[in-house]
């Protein structure tokens, strides 16, 4: 069995464990063995080398593989979402370079196949749907099991290879995955579908797990799609880039840039929560940063425009809070209790920092149901690090071109304006 979010062992040795017809019944350890979860132990196929788009067999399964491990500035600064507690996954193809037509990659070529499939109306053509199985790799010897599902929409897009100083630009395809949902089979995947499959059992439908089956029957991605109810605390390290990464590199940069100037942080906090309510698809009436001095309890103000214009419209004040810590120093309760304490009915707050959020700061805000944005350093730099590959401008560049000039105006204010 494979459970979402477990990561399981690679090593050379947990394959030679594996091997061992008396693994399974006497260490506890075959639990997280990626070879004895998966029955490839006792297969002629080797999975050990995943890397990028893996098509197995026929009909059997596709792995898509990401590596996270940290990289050197000369690699493509899109890195591959998982966001598999919600059901998507967005996934860059395997085209590298200016010369080659992105149809034609091995990889993109299988997903775009796929995707044709998944499109099909007729419930025979989605019955030859082959399962795509989700996998991230950070370190040696180890491999994260994010889900499976299969491909949901195709974008087109421009990437570049090289250095900001030397970019190679190329096509390239974003695939975004649907991740069924498990909860029929109690969050465990079970391989047995799989080894079945690849023994050519006609799809084996009996052992695919029912949203699968469902999803054939009727073709709706909504009504398979993966949701964990209710939000849960994240831990220290899942708030910050991996050390070493390009994500890390420009968070330290932003604390860098800002360390002496936190009123200018507040200008980048507003332009991250901006990006990130419009990345939402809501509309973001961009408005100001408040006074130096005496702000009140807050230091910038937004707006989300809900529905179209006039009667049907509603207003909604955003109140921010900045704060350009050391990844160290976590935000506690008492910080995020000033920005609480100002708002309004039907107002919401966002806070924004290159720190992250104590576990107790979390739970005070859960359990009290705060309409709060939480956004942590790994976020502020994932959204910077899009923003700037988008706009085809250097972080130095980005920083230098935000605001300066301070508001003295009422939070109220930003609800008259057109």
């Amino acid at each position: 069995m494979l459970y979402i979010g477990q990561t399981y062992s690679t090593s050379n040795q947990s394959k030679k464990d594996a091997e061992n017809p008396n693994y399974l019944e006497v260490n506890e350890s075959s639990k997280t063995n990626y070879y004895a979860q998966t029955h490839l132990a006792k297969s002629y196929k080797n999975y050990k080398d995943q890397r990028g788009i893996v098509r197995y067999g026929d009909q059997e399964c596709i792995i898509v593989s990401s590596n996270t491990k940290p990289r050197s500035e000369s690699y493509n600064p899109w890195e591959d979402e998982f966001n598999e507690d919600i059901g998507y996954i967005h996934y860059y193809g395997d085209n590298k370079t200016k010369d080659r037509n992105p149809e034609d990659t091995p990889g993109n070529k299988r997903l775009l196949e796929q995707f044709k499939i998944s499109q099909n109306k007729d419930p025979k053509i989605r019955a030859k749907a082959i399962p795509i199985l989700f996998f991230e790799s950070n370190k040696p010897g180890e491999r994260i099991f994010h889900g499976y599902g299969t491909v949901e929409s195709v974008k087109l897009v421009t990437q570049y290879s090289g250095t900001p100083e030397n970019k190679e630009y190329f096509s390239n395809y974003l695939f975004t995955f649907c991740v069924f949902s498990l909860k029929k089979e109690q969050e465990a995947f079970n391989w047995d579908w799989i080894d079945a499959r690849r023994d050519h059992d006609q799809y084996a439908p009996s052992l695919a797990p029912k949203e699968w089956q469902d999803w054939i029957k009727n073709g709706n991605f909504n009504q398979v799609r993966r949701h964990v109810y209710g939000r849960s605390t994240s831990k220290k390290k899942e708030q910050l880039p991996i050390p070493g990464s390009k994500l890390d590199s420009i968070l330290s940069q932003i604390y860098n840039y800002y360390n002496d100037n936190p009123y200018g942080f507040e200008y980048l906090a507003k332009d991250v929560t901006r990006l990130l309510i419009e990345d939402s698809g809501t509309i973001c009436h961009d408005g100001w940063v408040t006074q130096a001095s005496g702000d009140g309890g807050y230091d910038y103000v937004l707006r989300i425009d809900i529905g179209k214009a006039g009667l049907s419209q509603v207003r909604q004040v955003v109140l921010g809070q900045a704060k350009c810590y050391e990844t160290k120093n976590g935000i506690s309760g008492k910080d995020v209790d000033r920005i609480i304490a100002r708002l309004k009915r039907g107002w919401i707050a966002a806070f924004v920092t290159t720190s992250y959020f104590t576990d107790a700061t979390q739970k005070e805000i859960l359990e009290d149901n705060y309409p709060i944005m939480l956004i942590n350093g790994k976020k502020v730099a994932e959204v910077v690090s899009q923003y700037i590959y988008r706009n085809n401008i250097t972080l130095e560049q980005y920083l230098a071109k935000l605001g300066t000039e301070q508001e003295y105006r009422n939070p109220e204010d930003i609800l008259k304006e057109e």
